[in-house]
């Protein structure tokens, strides 16, 4: 039994040693690799991008109004991309890399979806208080500011921001009434709160010897006076939102309405008569005679109520023709001897306006593409008026009459 045992023995380690070899390194099944799972491609969405309203437009460092935290101003039409929106602000990225803070009503979305969304939104939360009361004709009952300068403001309180300033004669739409306050849509779309007392639904219109309000001399042409606004060079509104001009400049201008509007177009208008008061102002900002005429020497046409500033307007369409720079661009850039740098869209529109103009009597200025003055024999305005001193009329009396 001895040697049956060894034997068995024997037969046991040379097992063990055969499954010992099978499990070496050598012999072992290669493992199945790890491969990390395939990633799923970044897809990197377009910025959001908002444009800047206004001229002089603040951008802060904190997302609250308070003048220790201003780091400077952008002018109207500047790009900036959003980032995140916090209370009634919204942080947007510069082109210069800067992340900053702008208080949201003065931006407006590129894409026309989701600024219709924030104005829904917006309106919708300064209807929604129990304070609110609607206005027979919401949205289309308009009211004229009878204030020299008024405040409008981001909420129905005196202690509320200031976001805009409106002068006399300003037209704005009333869309409802919060305490004191009537909730008002400007003529860019802007949203804003004016105090009642100084609001009025009855339009009028000024009565002035030799002078005509072209609002109801030629009710057809577009108003947006710049100058009578916060949305200029200064920075405040110069003077009421009148449009007023010499009554044989008047006749003129009204000829080329006609020719614009046969053949499309309208005049859109962004400065008539302006007074002496307001020339200074701009002078002493520009300080170049080109552009802005020295009224310490002498008057410009603009203050004898015989020049016009002004644009045209699609009919088709509502929208303004390409012209060679933003309005009251008071640099070489809008002279016509530097015309070779302008498009060939915004030349050809250009040249039309002008043709237009002389036809019926307008001179220009090689300054300022926007610019035309009436030369011809006629009256003049006074070169300083005193708005406050004027008669004003209910236009109810014109179609009774």
């Amino acid at each position: 039994m001895k040697w049956k045992q060894t034997a068995l023995g024997l037969v046991t380690a040379a097992m063990l040693l055969t499954l010992c070899a099978c499990d070496t390194a050598e012999d072992k099944p290669d493992p199945t690799p790890d491969v990390p799972p395939s990633a799923s491609p970044v897809v990197e969405e377009d910025p959001e991008l908002y444009t800047v309203r206004l001229d002089s437009t603040v951008y802060r460092s904190t997302p609250e109004v308070n003048s220790g935290n201003v780091l400077g101003v952008l002018n109207k039409g500047t790009e900036v991309e959003w980032l995140a929106d916090e209370g009634n602000f919204v942080q947007v990225k510069l082109a210069d890399g800067q992340e900053v803070w702008i208080y949201g009503w003065y931006l407006t979305a590129q894409n026309p979806v989701t600024q219709r969304q924030r104005e829904t939104s917006a309106l919708r939360a300064q209807m929604n208080t129990e304070t609110f009361e609607a206005v027979e004709g919401v949205g289309e009952t308009a009211y004229t500011c009878m204030a020299n300068l008024l405040n409008c403001r981001a909420a129905p309180s005196t202690d509320a921001i200031v976001l805009y300033q409106i002068s006399f004669g300003t037209e704005l739409t009333v869309l409802g009434k919060d305490g004191e306050f009537y909730l008002c849509r400007l003529s860019d779309g802007g949203v804003v709160y004016c105090h009642e007392n100084y609001l009025t639904d009855e339009a009028t219109y000024v009565e002035l010897e030799g002078a005509v309000d072209l609002r109801v001399f030629m009710p057809t042409a577009d108003f947006e006076l710049l100058f009578a606004s916060s949305n200029n060079i200064t920075g405040t509104a110069m003077y009421p939102a009148i449009p007023l001009m010499e009554e044989s400049t008047a006749a003129a201008l009204a000829e080329a309405q006609a020719i614009f509007r046969e053949d499309g177009y309208s005049i859109k208008v962004y400065d008539a008569y302006r007074p002496k008061s307001a020339q200074c102002q701009l002078y002493d900002i520009v300080q170049d005679s080109r552009f802005i005429a020295d009224p310490y020497q002498s008057q410009s046409w603009h203050q004898l109520g015989r020049a016009i500033d002004m644009s045209l307007i699609d009919m088709a369409t509502g929208e303004e023709l390409e012209m060679p720079t933003p309005m009251h661009t008071f640099d070489v850039s809008a002279a016509r001897y530097y015309s070779d740098s302008w498009t060939e869209e915004a030349r050809k529109n250009s040249d039309y306006m002008t043709e237009v103009m002389t036809s019926v009597g307008f001179k220009t200025i090689t300054t300022e593409w926007w610019h035309f003055q009436y030369e011809e024999e006629g009256g003049y305005m006074d070169p300083n008026l005193d708005f406050e001193s004027l008669t004003y009329r209910p236009v109810s009396d014109l179609t009774e009459n």
